[in-house]
């Protein structure tokens, strides 16, 4: 069953969540209202705002529903929406093996890696994980998932995805949504109308045979 089809109506969720700055190596910044602020070990991060890494630098976000967000280097990540029911205790990230209450997370990676890990979301209530990136939107249930894009200033770029354990899917940019195989990699070429901002999605190019 597709996570779309296993996943109920969105609860109402009028209060975030809360996502902090577990660690950084390097140099992290926050982006906001045309500001730039650097971040350190647990600093919050605003619902709306956008996360940077500079080179050489990574970083890990914590979210009160448990589950973490590693970005590499020269990564920038959007967090659009994070909304979470209260909970009625408070529990220490590391003590979590599931979401303590629903929550709904919406991502956008910009540029560079990050990597995933979701507890098990509470699904049929109708939690929501999903990250978009050029190339389409990942929705996650549960376990671990890495992604990628890399743009050339020409408008071309990669976007790679790949599901390392647990239940997510795919869908591209104009099509169906897909379960994701564990240890498979998905890689898709992306091109930027950067006159019209569209977006076009394809197979990569395969290599020309040696003769």
């Amino acid at each position: 069953m597709h996570l779309a089809a296993a996943w109920a109506q969105e609860p109402e969720l009028p209060r975030p969540g809360t996502v902090t700055v577990a660690d950084v190596a390097g140099r992290l910044v926050l982006v906001a209202d045309g500001q730039r602020k650097a971040l350190t070990a647990d600093d919050r991060v605003r619902v709306g705002a956008t996360v940077a890494t500079e080179r050489r630098s990574m970083a890990t976000l914590h979210f009160s529903n448990g589950a973490a967000v590693q970005l590499g280097s020269d990564a920038e990540l959007e967090i659009e929406e994070f909304g979470q029911a209260p909970a009625t205790s408070a529990s220490k990230f590391a003590e979590l093996k599931a979401e303590p209450t629903i929550s709904r997370t919406r991502l956008r990676l910009l540029r560079g890696d990050i990597a995933l890990e979701v507890k098990p979301l509470r699904v049929a209530r109708g939690s929501t994980f999903t990250v978009t990136l050029a190339a389409g939107m990942v929705k996650i249930s549960d376990g671990a998932v890495r992604m990628a894009i890399t743009m050339s200033e020409f408008g071309l770029g990669v976007c790679t995805v790949e599901l390392l354990r647990g239940t997510a899917e795919f869908e591209p940019a104009g099509g169906a949504s897909a379960p994701l195989v564990a240890g498979r990699t998905h890689t898709l070429a992306v091109e930027l109308d950067r006159a019209t901002g569209s977006i076009k999605v394809g197979a990569m190019p395969k290599a020309a045979e040696k003769k």
